[in-house]
C-alpha cells in the first residue's frame, strides 16, 4: 500500500476544498484543521451547499451514515471522507486540471 500516494491525494483534496470554500462559499479557512463549526465558518446553509459541491466536483456520493458532524468539522476530515468515498482512487479533475465549480445561485 502506497501511503505516500494517499498522503499526496489527501493534500490535493485539501487544496481543492480550500479553493471551494474560498471561490464558491466565499469563506476563508485559515488552516485545514480549523474547526468549521466552532468558528462559525460553516452553517447549515453552507453545509448543504458544501455537500452539493463535493458530490458534483469530486464525483462521489456521501452516504447517509457518513453524515456525522465529525466528518465535516474541518477540511482535513472532509478530505479524508472524500478519499474514503472514492476508495483511494484518484480524484477526478476537470480536463485542464483546474478547479471548475458551477456558479453559485441564490
Amino acid at each position: 500500500m502506497d501511503l505516500g500516494g494517499a498522503n499526496t491525494d489527501q493534500k490535493v483534496i485539501q487544496a481543492r476544498l480550500s479553493a471551494l470554500f474560498s471561490d464558491v462559499l466565499h469563506v476563508e479557512v485559515p488552516a485545514v484543521d480549523t474547526d468549521l463549526f466552532d468558528t462559525g465558518l460553516l452553517d447549515s446553509q453552507r453545509f448543504v451547499e458544501l455537500l452539493l459541491y463535493i458530490e458534483e466536483n469530486f464525483h462521489t456520493h456521501i452516504n447517509i451514515e457518513d453524515f456525522e458532524i465529525g466528518n465535516f468539522r474541518c477540511i482535513e476530515k472532509i478530505a479524508a471522507l472524500i478519499l474514503q468515498q472514492t476508495n483511494g482512487n484518484a480524484v477526478p479533475q476537470s480536463a485542464d486540471g483546474a478547479h471548475s465549480y458551477p456558479a453559485k445561485t441564490r
